[in-house]
């Protein structure tokens, strides 16, 4: 059912409202475990003005890949405009495939918003009800709708007939549980909440990448990097694999060790160093923190890149953003894992303490995901409402496009 083709979405111009856009975004994690997109809520920003909600959801869209150097996703993408109102404007709304429309169930009471949903519907996009209480669904109108989103704990048995993606799961046993009774996915996983396992020693394959990240900051020439690599096949399958990834454009496919260390260049290569190090970590339960940690390091990226932060900047809150949830990937503890790991001060900080100077920035990806108020903590920082939306936008598109190896 999740298993969409790839969509691509030509938009003409820049967003022109991403500023009156309060954004919070979740993972969709499927029965699997494994994240197949994300719901964004989207919330009028305070101080908004009345704006047709097709242009809002348009500019949206076009933020994905505005700027060329991201590609629109090929996940499921859940828009969710929560307090924009429907108006004649969504006549015209057009998506690909893999959008989907969310709607509140009071909408349906109203004769004229019904007619706007059937014309959206024939235009090709699809539509999730979002309703209160599963007992009271409005049987009679479900087969206009792909989904049924609702609280995990909401009363009533799921929609026979249409997929059950739940909100609210708080604990992992509730989400399996959840899953169990008949949804289809989770939207908003659990992501403090992991199994615990038996403390040991760090992994085989992350010590392989530490000693390739201090052969980096040792400024060890490429021959020397390609025999790290080879002699550790997971991780050059996992380097190849990035390198030819939609994460980068190139003209040929990338086919050794060395052009993949070239494509990536030193500055960049601690970067994907610390990505190989969260994704070789992978096992199935962990899964959500991995697709969560990823987007929130491109986020925080992207943000401090908005701000006119240096590059070194930029890549230090990559990597605290990636890092933010490797105890929960791992299993090991934040102090374990920082003892041996050559990373700057701040960056240590920022990931064990929550403090020093990319602190703010963590924080502000933590409140894109529900955890806090936007606007104040990006006014903080000195981006404006319209940069954070891009820089979210942007960092989910980077996200997915890395889903066949996170």
């Amino acid at each position: 059912m999740f298993e969409l083709p790839p969509q691509r979405r030509d938009n003409g111009g820049e967003p022109r409202h991403l500023d009156a856009v309060a954004p919070a975004w979740s993972a969709i994690v499927a029965r699997d475990a494994r994240p197949i997109g994300f719901r964004l809520a989207l919330r009028r920003d305070e101080g908004a003005g009345r704006m047709p909600i097709a242009a809002v959801l348009d500019d949206v869209l076009a933020g994905f890949s505005v700027d060329g150097s991201t590609s629109f996703p090929h996940g499921l993408v859940l828009l969710a405009p929560l307090d924009f109102g429907i108006d004649a404007s969504l006549a015209g709304f057009r998506a690909p495939r893999n959008v989907l429309l969310e709607v509140g169930q009071s909408d349906l009471a109203d004769a004229e918003t019904m007619r706007l949903l059937f014309d959206v519907q024939r235009n090709g996009v699809r539509l999730a009800l979002r309703v209160d209480d599963r007992a009271t669904v409005a049987r009679d109108k479900l087969p206009l709708f792909q989904y049924v989103v609702a609280d995990a704990a909401t009363h009533g048995p799921p929609p026979k007939d249409v997929a059950l993606l739940a909100l609210g799961v708080t604990t992992r046993a509730q989400a399996e549980a959840t899953l169990q009774a008949g949804a289809h996915a989770i939207v908003g996983w659990p992501l403090a909440d992991v199994p615990p396992r038996l403390p040991g020693p760090v992994q085989p394959t992350h010590r392989a990448v530490l000693e390739l990240i201090r052969l980096v900051h040792g400024d060890a020439d490429i021959a020397e990097l390609e025999n790290a690599f080879r002699a550790e096949p997971v991780l050059a399958y996992l380097l190849l694999t990035l390198a030819n990834s939609p994460a980068f454009i190139r003209a040929t496919p990338v086919a050794s060790i060395g052009q993949a260390i070239a494509l990536l260049g030193y500055k960049r290569l601690v970067k994907w160093l610390v990505l190989l190090m969260v994704i070789a970590s992978k096992e199935a339960k962990a899964l959500p923190q991995i697709y969560t940690a990823v987007a929130r390091g491109f986020c925080m990226e992207n943000l401090a890149a908005a701000a006119g932060a240096a590059p070194g900047v930029r890549d230090d809150c990559f990597v605290v953003g990636v890092f933010s949830l490797l105890d929960k990937i791992t299993g090991q503890p934040m102090a374990r894992l920082f003892d041996d790991m050559p990373l700057p001060p701040a960056v240590c900080d920022a990931v064990r303490e929550r403090h020093g100077p990319h602190a703010a920035w963590l924080e502000l990806a933590l409140a894109l995901e529900g955890a806090g108020a936007v606007r104040g903590r990006a006014a903080a920082l000195r981006v404006s409402l319209a940069q954070v939306n891009a820089a979210l936008l942007q960092a989910l598109a980077a996200t997915d496009a890395l889903r066949g190896v996170v």
